[in-house]
């Protein structure tokens, strides 16, 4: 799916809610093109096809941008160098070979242009 459910939301809020003061949630906005790339990326490298939504996570890991943005010029997170870094990769069920080849074409090669 190319948008957020209502209910990832609403898992996102309930976590945010039992995140402890002591832990650090970043949060960060990708572009369309970025969950793609990443999309296709992960399927490369891991043989796993994955929705835009779930791009959208893994693209702080393949976009540049977000990788500078989030992981080498974050303050909290350069107080912590070695602490782990999570990323839930999930959302399968919604896509297929043809929907990512769809997805490439329309997303990354026009953007390319």
């Amino acid at each position: 799916a190319l948008q957020v459910t209502p209910v990832a939301l609403e898992r996102a809020q309930q976590h945010q809610q039992k995140t402890s003061q002591e832990d650090t949630v970043v949060t960060s906005l990708c572009t369309d093109e970025e969950a793609i790339d990443a999309c296709v990326q992960f399927a490369s490298h891991h043989r796993i096809l994955v929705e835009p939504a779930c791009g959208a996570a893994l693209a702080v890991l393949y976009s540049e941008r977000l990788r500078t943005q989030l992981l080498e010029s974050n303050s909290v997170l350069q107080q912590y160098p070695k602490a782990p870094v999570v990323v839930e990769v999930c959302g399968g069920s919604g896509v297929n070979v043809d929907l990512m080849s769809m997805w490439k074409d329309e997303y990354l090669t026009s953007s390319s242009n």
